[in-house]
């Protein structure tokens, strides 16, 4: 079990600690020269089943909240320190009201240095805690009346925590590993060390895991779990995990660690917020007010936009987006906290619901309402029962999902899944069988409208469609139905698999001696007045042939005077993916395709310009960059 206390400076918080472990969690020379707390301090102590618990001592002062929330996120129990002498003070209530909007799991109030007060003034204490706590997560949280000095009271603490930790009951470890790094140092002779809180998953010796954003891979040569050395870690342990492959200066607090397939980055997010409440000195906030953003360890200026509101005023709740000025690892259902631009106030806080946000046209309230869930098969089931498509990667990631939790979200939720590996797509049955229908009418109609064309451009057949849909879900629908049989693909035109469409006798003779020409020149085929060369005829009919079959999607039709065959297209399209790989950006340039391909600056000029024209190059200045398209 992890504990962290909380609570006003000088109201005794490190010294209670001590009281209950015998470890000082004051480390830094600073500390003890000022006798305060100014960062986080680590203590443990052991009960009579074996059961461990980890102390995170937090700083008190104002100016030291940051270093305060990076140690409260992720525990198990916090303990509410309130001096008997003091009462209740500022950080009392900024305290307070991080953990009510951290929603605080277990929790207990001590009231401490009752050696400095008399009875009248512990109960009148006592009274002033109990009514601020009324609707937190400390509401009806036991009291316990201490002197860290003294002892008195410190035995009862100490049982109610140890009978705490041996009823905490957790479930086996789910998920991908995720730790909130709190403290990098080296140590000689031993390497770099890392501690935190595990929020999820499990990790042992020898496994590689990434630091997060960054996404450098490191590996883990040693871990103490509890202040004990392990073979493992897992959720709802303190871990000190020793690794290598980076340098000190890779790692700092606010970073993650987490297994490979958990990585996923962001800078936006769509939440669920809430104001601190008045009662707590919460003054509100505004629609793009910009804020500190409190994520795990880390502290990230930001701006959050209300999708509903222009004011949130305190104790109120709404859904928002937040842009961040970094990425940070994220997940569905994390907890955050936001402050004031100054760093000075606590403004609000509450959960995450989206840590991959679509980028346009994000104030889509029943989006949000879908996403209101800690379960993602609800989750799921909502998203695809408002008729979008779910991108299955991404999804799986924002809920921090492993291969085994996969399986039982896509058992639980009905669903089409399209396409295989980071390709795949979910969509609902009912939307994809509705998608496929309206195809197969806007086939039928396009070639009542054009019965000469072998059939439709994917891009232009997707735009006659009465709802235009996703373009992921419609390729992947295309490729489906092809797939089946239900649909014919030639040269990036779809017909229906019951259209012919011939040349007559004159042209289909022609045509039996133009293109076997064709394919022979393979990257390079001849020209229409070589072809006319070649074959012995005027160019004129050569040039009404290969446009009619251009039209009929037989030929590519890359210039006035150079016609392709749809495989030498595919085969170019593949030589530019080829050569952008080499690049980190994915783009590549005319030179190096005409240099991979072999081919004259013109072919390939005219080329690139075709494929550009039908969608399967992108072109940006002098660069250019292959596009999935069906």
């Amino acid at each position: 079990m992890i504990v962290a206390t909380a609570g006003h400076i000088d109201h005794g918080k490190t010294s209670l600690v001590r009281a209950l472990t015998g470890v000082d969690a004051d480390r830094l020379p600073e500390e003890k020269r000022r006798g305060m707390t100014i960062d986080l301090g680590f203590a443990y102590m052991t009960g009579p089943s074996a059961t461990r618990i980890g102390f995170i001592d937090v700083p008190g002062h104002e100016r030291f909240v940051r270093a305060m929330l990076a140690g409260v996120t992720g525990v198990d129990m916090a303990l509410l320190v309130i001096a008997a002498d003091d009462g209740v003070m500022p950080q009392t209530r900024e305290h307070l009201a991080i953990l009510n909007l951290l929603d605080a799991p277990v929790g207990a109030i001590v009231i401490n240095k009752t050696d400095l007060a008399n009875k009248e003034r512990i109960d009148r204490v006592i009274e002033d805690i109990k009514n601020l706590t009324v609707g937190g997560p400390l509401e009806n949280s036991p009291v316990f009346p201490v002197s860290s000095i003294s002892g008195d009271g410190i035995e009862a603490l100490r049982g109610h925590l140890h009978q705490t930790a041996k009823s905490l009951i957790r479930p086996p470890a789910e998920g991908r590993f995720r730790l909130a790094v709190d403290r990098v140092f080296q140590m000689r002779g031993v390497g770099l060390i890392v501690t935190g809180s595990a929020y999820a998953g499990a990790v042992k010796i020898g496994d590689k895991i990434c630091i997060a954003p960054s996404g450098k891979q490191v590996r883990v040569r040693g871990i103490h779990a509890q202040n004990l050395e392990s073979h493992a870690g897992r959720d709802g342990e303190r871990l000190a995990i020793n690794i290598s492959g980076v340098s000190l200066e890779d790692v700092s607090r606010g970073d993650w660690l987490v297994a490979e397939e958990a990585l996923l980055s962001t800078s936006r997010l769509d939440v669920n917020v809430t104001a601190a409440a008045k009662a707590l000195d919460g003054k509100g906030f505004q629609d793009g007010q910009k804020v500190h953003f409190h994520h795990g360890s880390a502290d990230i200026p930001g701006r959050i936009l209300l999708l509903e509101h222009r004011n949130l005023e305190p104790g109120q709740s709404a859904f928002a987006r937040v842009i961040l000025e970094k990425t940070i690892p994220a997940v569905c259902w994390e907890r955050f906290v936001i402050r004031d631009q100054q760093a000075k106030s606590t403004l609000g806080g509450g959960r995450i619901l989206d840590p991959a946000p679509p980028y346009r046209r994000w104030r889509v309230k029943n989006r949000f309402i879908a996403l209101n869930t800690a379960d993602p098969d609800l989750a799921l089931s909502n998203i695809l029962g408002n008729g979008s498509v779910v991108d299955w990667l991404t999804f799986s990631k924002s809920y921090n999902l492993s291969d085994a939790m996969k399986a039982k979200v896509l058992k639980a939720v009905s669903h089409i899944q399209l396409g295989e590996g980071i390709a795949a797509i979910l969509a609902s049955p009912k939307v994809v069988f509705n998608l496929q229908q309206q195809i197969l009418s806007s086939l039928e109609q396009w070639h009542k409208l054009r019965p000469e064309d072998v059939g439709a451009p994917a891009p232009a057949l997707r735009q006659t469609l009465a709802d235009i849909p996703d373009t992921r879900l419609f390729g992947a629908v295309i490729d489906s139905m092809a797939s089946a049989g239900n649909i014919t693909r030639a040269g990036g035109r779809l017909a229906l698999k019951t259209h012919t469409v011939q040349f007559s006798d004159q042209e289909r003779k022609l045509w039996n001696k133009v293109e076997p020409l064709l394919k022979e020149g393979n990257l390079r085929p001849p020209r229409v007045r070589e072809l006319a060369d070649l074959i012995g005829v005027d160019h004129k009919p050569i040039e009404a042939l290969l446009k009619r079959a251009a039209r009929m999607g037989l030929v590519a039709p890359v210039a006035n005077n150079r016609f392709f065959p749809h495989e030498a297209i595919d085969e170019l399209v593949k030589i530019a993916a080829k050569v952008a790989s080499k690049n980190s950006d994915g783009s590549f340039t005319a030179q190096s395709f005409k240099d991979e391909a072999g081919i004259g600056r013109n072919v390939a000029i005219e080329v690139l310009e075709y494929t550009d024209r039908i969608g399967r190059t992108v072109r940006d200045g002098d660069v250019r960059r292959v596009k999935n398209i069906v």
